[in-house]
């Protein structure tokens, strides 16, 4: 960092931090400025789900895949005892930085409180006051006169929020970060592992990153890819169940007859899966026919069935197969289940009527 160049203090809660963060932090960068990631220590208007070094964790992990210059974590308020505000830290830096400009970023909806906020004449004489507009809020014309805002006119930063990141809504985050938010079990990802033994989890990681890579491989657009991912970590939910709270979850499906009791997972993984919070159907529905196929499955559901059976930590050689699947998961998937079909033969694995419709309608009567 540079002492001639203004500095922007950019703080929030950072739970965790996501692309729209880091995109807005480059724009400045870019532009001039050295930023200042300030980590909120105990944030007035809202509860943190993870630590503050958990989310410090995530900030370093995320700044690091960033790779820009001009780029920088205090995480001062972190450590700070007590209640903390943003005058205490402006001053402190304002003391640790004579004659600098220092300027203030808040986002609109934080603009418009901002009169609300301790001390806020003199903040505003100490720091320049910058806020990113989003649709939706105007900030009222004697609110920007008064502390003498500026709009930034940028609209780069996405429509991402630590909140969709943290409800698997988006995965607009960098990879290291995913990962580490994986492996520690934070937010939603830590509800899904509460319901399964640890290498169920792990297998569910595997084939979700699959998914969505055969998605990606496939063009298929990152609406999908998102679904995908979410579909391959949700489908073994109904896995690890005590038998009562599976004739719970399995009151009122319509289970069609012959079906072997391995299968079962699939109706009570999908009942989990909306009690966590998944909406969407063909999420859902491919959840319900990843074990066994159906006739009529959708995309997402061939993908999830072949990840699920080919994923590598299977333990067995899957390559030829997932390579099949990035080039085309359409004839992907009818390679997968017409392995699988000739496995169950050779092993005499139970016959079922969905298995028996998947097998007809995507490889016909061949092999019969």
């Amino acid at each position: 960092m540079s002492e001639s160049r203004p500095l922007l203090l950019f703080g929030g809660s950072f739970d965790p931090v996501h692309g729209g963060h880091l995109r807005m932090a480059s724009y400045f960068a870019r532009r001039g400025y050295d930023v200042l990631l300030l980590p909120a220590g105990s944030p007035r208007w809202k509860k943190t789900e993870s630590s503050g070094e958990m989310r410090l964790l995530l900030l370093r992990l995320a700044l690091a895949s960033l790779g820009e210059e001009g780029i920088e974590i205090d995480p001062r308020e972190l450590h700070r005892e007590g209640e903390s505000r943003t005058i205490d830290t402006v001053l402190e830096i304002r003391e640790e930085n004579p004659g600098r400009e220092l300027a203030l970023l808040l986002g609109a909806d934080q603009a418009i409180r901002f009169p609300e906020w301790r001390e806020a004449e003199r903040l505003s004489s100490l720091a320049k006051v910058l806020y990113i507009p989003r649709d939706g809020i105007e900030v009222p014309g004697d609110i920007k006169e008064r502390f003498h805002m500026e709009e930034v006119p940028y609209k780069g930063a996405g429509l991402v929020s630590s909140t969709s990141i943290r409800e698997i809504h988006s995965l607009d985050l960098p990879g290291q970060e995913l990962v580490a938010i994986e492996g520690h079990r934070l937010y939603l990802w830590g509800k899904i592992a509460e319901r399964m033994g640890e290498g169920r989890y792990e297998h569910s990681l595997s084939v979700a990153h699959l998914c969505r890579e055969i998605a990606s491989y496939n063009r298929l657009g990152e609406r999908m890819e998102l679904l995908a991912y979410r579909a391959g970590l949700l489908h073994d939910l109904g896995k690890d169940l005590r038998e009562e709270e599976e004739g719970r979850l399995l009151e009122g499906e319509r289970i069609p007859e012959g079906m072997p009791g391995y299968s079962l997972h699939q109706w009570t993984g999908a009942k989990l899966a909306r009690e966590l919070g998944e909406e969407d159907e063909d999420v859902l529905d491919a959840i319900r026919v990843h074990c066994t196929g159906d006739s009529g499955m959708s995309p997402l559901a061939k993908i999830l069935y072949a990840a699920d059976k080919i994923d590598p930590g299977r333990g067995w050689d899957s390559r030829n197969y997932v390579r099949a699947m990035m080039r085309d998961y359409e004839e992907g998937f009818r390679e997968v289940l017409r392995a699988n079909r000739e496995y169950l033969k050779e092993h005499g694995g139970e016959k079922n009527p969905m298995s028996e419709r998947a097998y007809l309608a995507y490889l016909g009567k061949e092999g019969e």
